[in-house]
């Protein structure tokens, strides 16, 4: 696609259904990652429902500090798995598929200023911490998602471990009562780690962003086979154990280069032997600039990302802040992920998190706006979020309006859904509803706007595959107005998604690849005319409006040209052209061979006018690759471009 010039910046249970083959998808597209149709909810544990008050009592339980447990477990999300409970059978109602949960693994022990309740400081991999619960409650979790056909991800560290390693200057130790502390027994090895002192100022030979401690966390040596042979030994065993449909691997940049070449293969082979043949592991690369980002995937071989520009684009737009340039910038970048293997969108997309913030609180601040406009905005940024490409994600607690007060990131957006005993947090802002007092969050979800948008919003992606993460094509992006097609090529079917970010409504006339039988409204109000291709509508202030061609895709003349590559210095890639022209929503692949009699090879397909994939110089350094691309219409017909030969620099 075209450059824009803006730069984005265990002790081993062996359970009664351990081997048990767990529902997988027949066939799996080795393009699109196995979560790619999936609407998740992202959850904290601690921070959801208190199922069992037995297991409150132990240290670095205090409801009152932000800062430690506050009695959520795993009996709690899991409720009776019945419709009305407010466990996962909650989540079902609300329209999500997949539930993300923080890490379950033992927590080191509690500091006088703080506890593991989040579960990012774990000791004991192989079993679940007891402020949470049991193996029996995590079996009893699992079956229940398993029965409502709801996906688990668990979120994993494979980068550090919680804080037993001291220095004595730069002499790393570990203090004698703690030279057990962790489990597998691998982890108790000094040697396993790096230990060259704190990431924003280690002493090691190399990236301190690889070597250093995270937050002082003890930093692994994720290079040595000891550790990502560990590492695959330990979370493919909670595959086979309770049927984890996919990772989320935190701190995803700090590891290794290789790690993810050395431990994906042995995780996907876990996985496939208890009959989950399409495993999703997805990084956590805290890095908003695409350029960067894509490499994770393309070079290190992340299968997937969390999709932080999306979210700095998406607020930003939602908030009015950015026009719908910005958010046409974002798409433009995604054939950079383009591969044989992968696309734009595997991206896990999300408006805030346990980290940044809540979605209401990240669209605030990017704007100063009239405070009758944040609910509008926010449903708009989940919109945004929903019906483009990517696999959407929401934080617990948006979908009722949290949104955090003070600075909002951190500790101050992990709120409780249950009643609250964090004084401040009764008295935080609510989006749409009320603050919450010493009420619950439960009790408001079915009267909640934001959460009966969401409904609607998962409602519309089921029963219309072609707004469910497919093929994704921009129409028109003007000031306040965003409007993108998209369809399932099965179906072969236009929907226009538009969306307008202003407080007053926009016309605007949209070319199609449908000229005949007009256009159904899906989601919102609308006054519209059609003639031939040409659709004029009128988008209300601050909403979504979607439509649906009452026939099949018929503009479908393609005129193709020339094959253009050249070096793409922002990237260091060979950016890849295909001069094509049409109204039509078509897939054009990409090709090449190195020689006249070598087998032609898939660089990937882009779906997005403008076409172009991005040739990594690594793999074809010194070489002439013969480049061909064959375009598909809607109608199935194929066309060919005239071949084209590039040399790639030997020094890239």
């Amino acid at each position: 696609m075209k450059k824009r010039l803006t730069l984005f910046f265990a002790t081993t249970f062996f359970l009664i259904f351990a081997t048990t083959s767990f529902a997988a998808a027949p066939v799996v597209d080795p393009v699109k990652v196995g979560l790619s149709k999936d609407l998740i909810y992202f959850v904290f544990p601690d921070r959801y429902l208190n199922g069992d008050t037995s297991n409150d009592s132990f240290p670095g339980y205090d409801p009152r500090s932000t800062a430690f447990f506050h009695g959520g477990d795993l009996k709690g999300l899991t409720g009776t798995c019945s419709a009305g409970d407010n466990g996962l059978a909650r989540i079902k109602k609300l329209g999500f598929t997949t539930v993300w949960v923080t890490p379950l693994v033992v927590q080191q022990k509690p500091t006088p200023s703080g506890a593991g309740y989040h579960g990012y400081w774990g000791v004991d991999f192989l079993n679940v911490d007891p402020h949470l619960g049991t193996k029996a409650d995590m079996v009893a979790f699992a079956e229940c998602a398993k029965k409502l056909n709801l996906k688990l991800i668990l979120d994993v560290v494979t980068n550090h471990t919680g804080d037993v390693i001291a220095y004595n200057d730069h002499t790393p130790y570990i203090s004698s009562d703690l030279t057990n502390a962790k489990n597998p027994t691998w982890l108790n090895d000094i040697n396993n780690y790096h230990n060259v002192g704190p990431m924003s100022n280690c002493w090691g030979d190399g990236p301190c962003i690889q070597l250093g401690d995270f937050y002082g966390l003890d930093d692994l040596a994720s290079e040595k086979p000891v550790v990502y042979n560990g590492w695959a030994d330990v979370y493919g065993q909670w595959i086979k154990d309770y049927g984890i449909s996919g990772f989320r691997v935190d701190t995803a940049r700090h590891v290794d280069d290789n790690f993810f070449k050395n431990w994906s293969p042995q995780i996907n082979a876990a996985a496939k032997s208890v009959g989950i043949n399409n495993f999703t592991t997805f990084g956590e690369v805290y890095d908003a600039n695409p350029t960067n980002l894509m490499n994770y995937v393309r070079r290190n071989k992340i299968q997937t990302v969390l999709d932080f520009p999306f979210q700095r684009s998406a607020t930003e737009f939602a908030s009015g802040y950015s026009d719908a340039t910005v958010v046409e910038n974002l798409f433009s970048y995604d054939d950079l992920y383009t591969s044989a293997t992968s696309d734009a969108s595997n991206l896990v997309t999300f408006l805030g998190n346990h980290d940044m913030g809540r979605a209401g609180m990240m669209i605030e601040s990017k704007r100063i706006n009239n405070p009758s406009e944040l609910l509008p905005r926010t449903l708009l940024g989940h919109a945004l979020m929903y019906l483009t490409r990517g696999i959407p994600s929401v934080y617990y607690g948006d979908e009722v309006g949290m949104t955090g007060s003070g600075n909002g990131t951190d500790q101050l957006s992990r709120q409780d859904m249950f009643s609250t005993k964090v004084s401040s947090w009764k008295t935080e802002l609510r989006i749409g509803s009320k603050p919450i007092g010493t009420g619950d969050a439960f009790a408001v979800t079915d009267t909640h706007p934001i959460a009966n948008y969401l409904k609607v919003l998962a409602n519309l992606r089921t029963s219309n595959p072609g707004l469910s993460n497919s093929i994704m094509q921009i129409r028109y992006a003007k000031d306040a107005l965003l409007v993108v097609s998209k369809k399932e090529p099965t179906e072969n079917r236009e929907f226009l998604v538009a969306f307008n970010n202003s407080n007053k409504p926009v016309k605007a006339s949209i070319t199609t690849a449908t000229s005949t039988g007009g256009w159904k409204t899906l989601l919102g109000k609308t006054v519209l005319t059609n003639k031939n291709e040409i659709v004029t509508i009128t988008v209300p202030a601050l909403s979504t409006v979607v439509l649906k061609a009452n026939k099949v895709i018929d503009k479908t003349d393609v005129k193709v040209g020339k094959i253009t590559s050249e070096m793409d210095y922002l990237s260091g890639y060979y950016e890849t052209k295909a001069s094509i022209t049409s109204k039509d929503l078509l897939s054009a692949t990409f090709y090449c061979r190195t020689s006249a009699d070598a087998p032609w090879v898939s660089l990937g397909t882009d779906t997005n006018a403008p076409y172009s994939v991005y040739i990594d110089p690594l793999e074809y350094a010194g070489q002439t690759l013969e480049l061909r691309v064959q375009v598909t219409n809607s109608k199935g017909a194929k066309f060919e471009l005239p071949h084209t030969n590039v040399t790639i620099d030997e020094g890239a």
